[in-house]
């Protein structure tokens, strides 16, 4: 059969360079589908060549790296979570030496989304494989810089929408009925008129995803080349067990 394809293959190379040659016109292209399932038949050869890295690559994702004592979900809490203050934590802890060091000047706060956070992390060991399940999407770790008024746009957006967004370095109090923040803290401080303020996001919140426009057109954007995956990765290597809890850093006021 592939002896058989070869001669084709000679005949065909020798026709066309042979012959003088003409331009193609493509008349008509047909396609049919093509059901791709556990009807195909497995290619042993295919299997075994591949095996061998299957094998490497599971040990890698499946080797533990820390170890949570519970169950750490997005939905335990009412305006927070234990797993959107760890992942919001873990990016602040991970970004904020290597920046200030590039920069010489340090991160205010973290905002990261809800819907971002795509599987909980469960009691028991905690792996790479982990932070490909909680983080699969390519997103990238940047610092928007914000005028004092699209900050302001930043607290509204939490406040209107009561969801559990994760944030770091942070601290809201909401008036339930009136959806108006009575209290903000930026790194324990109140919002200040007139400053910018530095505010660490992922590229595709900055870009406007989960209608986050006040991220859009900041004053300066500044890139940190790290994925928050990897964070989370190098988090874990360096962090024997997991330690998180609620903390009230969003929450109704009494």
């Amino acid at each position: 059969m592939k002896f058989r394809v070869r001669i084709i293959l000679m005949v065909l190379t020798g026709t066309l360079f042979s012959c003088k040659q003409q331009p193609f016109v493509v008349e008509k292209v047909t396609s049919s589908p093509q059901k791709i399932d556990a009807s195909i038949a497995d290619d042993k050869e295919v299997d075994d060549f591949i095996a061998p890295f299957r094998k490497h690559l599971n040990e890698t994702l499946d080797a533990p790296l820390s170890f949570a004592t519970k169950n750490l979900t997005k939905g335990d809490g009412e305006l927070e979570s234990t797993l959107g203050n760890l992942v919001a934590d873990i990016s602040l802890e991970q970004t904020a030496s290597i920046f200030t060091k590039r920069h010489n000047k340090n991160i205010d706060l973290v905002l990261l989304n809800h819907g971002g956070l795509r599987a909980p992390i469960l009691k028991g060991n905690v792996t790479a494989r982990t932070a490909f399940e909680v983080m699969p999407f390519e997103n990238e770790l940047v610092v928007a810089e914000l005028t004092s008024e699209k900050t302001k746009e930043l607290i509204s957006y939490l406040t209107a929408r009561l969801r559990a967004h994760p944030i770091s370095n942070l601290e809201l109090s909401i008036n339930k009925e009136t959806k108006q923040a009575e209290k903000v803290l930026i790194d324990g401080k109140p919002l200040e008129e007139g400053r910018t303020y530095l505010v660490l996001t992922t590229d595709y919140l900055q870009q406007g995803g989960d209608r986050m426009d006040f991220f859009k057109d900041p004053v300066h954007l500044y890139k940190t080349d790290y994925k928050l995956r990897n964070a989370l990765i190098d988090y874990f290597k360096k962090t024997d067990t997991l330690h998180v809890s609620l903390d009230k850093r969003m929450s109704y006021a009494k």
